[in-house]
């Protein structure tokens, strides 16, 4: 037994090919990280304690497991059979709003409970249950104090506590997942639709959708009789998550990425390479998968899909 290299508990640690490290930790599950990866986490405090509270949440909902990298390698990494995921792309799936952080914190106690009325014995242990941004354990029971306002859970915020999820609460979940997935398996793609980025769909977008498991939807290849305009708004509404490429700037997909986040959908951003310096003011906090060919493209799209959804 060793240490965790993320959240700092007892956990399997084994080092091996060009000092990358392989966990499993019964809090954040079984990962990959490079020497970088540790490093940077190590060197950022904020920004590990979002990892720990994401990797927990990870291990919660049984999401395959991932290699942690500060950057992208270079090199290819054949001793590496899970998914390449920079820490920053990682960070860029933190919810950004308190409401957000609310319902997530509400679905990770849910899950960590046996059954509905479970009482769930709330320690330290149980602090990366709630997305605090802060490492200050106050702000993790202002949003559980938040919770018991709201009658989604019944206890007290502190530690150690018996917290219990109310009728309440289970229906405010069952309806953030009945709100989240409707197509359990469709992509809606928002894009230019031009010849001159035809291939990074056809090769880029397209294979890497499908070799995850989903099925892209692009507009302009559906048969309908309806208003473009309505079925756009019917088909994201469907959709399980949004893939919008910026390349062209073109004015429909920044509505289009827009409405997607207006429905609590993910969202992920993409542009060429060439193009990336016109994104607008107002998108370009977001983490762009920035590419340069379709090959490009593809892999780190599987990669961010793995990784995000």
């Amino acid at each position: 037994m060793s240490t965790c290299l993320v959240c700092n508990r007892s956990a399997s640690v084994t080092s091996f090919a060009e000092w990358d490290y392989a966990v499993d930790c019964s809090f954040c599950g079984r990962y990959i990280i490079s020497n970088g990866g540790k490093d940077y986490l190590d060197d950022s405090p904020y920004i590990k304690h979002k990892v720990k509270i994401l990797m927990r949440e990870r291990k919660i909902n049984e999401l395959k497991p991932i290699a942690l990298f500060k950057e992208h390698p270079a090199d290819s990494k054949p001793h590496i059979n899970f998914s390449i995921v920079v820490i920053d792309e990682l960070i860029s799936t933190f919810p950004k709003n308190i409401s957000d952080r609310l319902n997530r914190s509400l679905k990770n106690i849910a899950s960590s409970s046996v059954y509905p009325g479970d009482k769930l014995s709330f320690t330290e242990d149980h602090l990366s249950l709630i997305f605090t941004q802060s490492l200050a354990e106050n702000e993790a029971f202002f949003l559980l104090n938040q919770l018991i306002s709201d009658g989604l859970i019944t206890g007290h915020a502190g530690y150690p506590a018996e917290l219990v999820v109310t009728v309440k609460g289970w229906n405010k979940i069952a309806e953030l997942e009945e709100h989240d997935v409707v197509n359990d398996k469709q992509v809606f793609v928002a894009m230019m639709f031009k010849d001159e980025v035809e291939e990074a769909y056809e090769c880029g977008i397209k294979e890497a959708i499908t070799k995850t498991g989903f099925t892209p939807i692009r507009i302009d290849k559906k048969e309908h009789n309806n208003k473009i305009d309505d079925e756009i708004i019917a088909e994201i509404k469907r959709s399980k998550f949004v893939i919008a490429d910026f390349t062209g700037h073109r004015g429909g997909v920044y509505f289009e990425a827009g409405f997607a986040m207006g429905l609590g959908k993910s969202v992920i951003w993409t542009c060429r390479e060439d193009d990336l310096e016109d994104l607008h003011f107002d998108t370009r906090q977001y983490s762009h998968i920035v590419w340069k060919d379709p090959d490009d493209l593809r892999e780190k799209l599987i990669n961010r899909i793995r990784a995000t959804i």
